[in-house]
């Protein structure tokens, strides 16, 4: 056996399959869905976007990833993302999502939307701070 450093999505997939069923005696369930929500220009290129994992099986909503091109900031299109990966983890039965921001991100944002900071860690990623934060979807 040896030890290989690659980028693979196979590999990746393997990895989660094999943690979701070792999990599974503990959540009763298998299911792990990766998603990404996006907006495209007229050419079709992404223009904004957010990558999203669920665990329906645990009512889970994971935020990983948001991005929005910097012509296109303060104009909606964040939330409207935001909502939208909401809207899609609620359908399958999610009631709480979760998310991680850096002290020089979006943490304001966030807050307007619901989100309560639940963690932080000093100096996690050099300078900056790590929060981790949660909304409730479903009461």
């Amino acid at each position: 056996m040896q030890i290989i450093y690659e980028s693979s999505d196979e590999a990746a997939e393997v990895i989660k399959k094999g943690l979701a069923s070792f999990n599974s005696p503990f959540f009763g369930h298998k299911e792990y869905i990766d998603f990404v929500v996006c907006f495209r220009d007229e050419s079709q290129q992404v223009v904004a976007g957010i990558t999203a994992w669920m665990r329906p099986g645990i009512n889970l909503l994971c935020i990983d990833t948001i991005w929005v091109a910097e012509h296109l900031r303060k104009q909606g299109y964040g939330t409207k993302l935001l909502l939208a990966a909401e809207q899609e983890g609620i359908k399958h039965g999610c009631n709480h999502s979760q998310l991680e921001t850096l002290s020089y991100q979006a943490k304001g944002f966030y807050e307007k939307l619901g989100y309560i900071q639940i963690g932080f860690v000093e100096k996690l990623y050099g300078d900056h701070d790590a929060y981790y934060m949660r909304k409730i979807l479903i009461k």
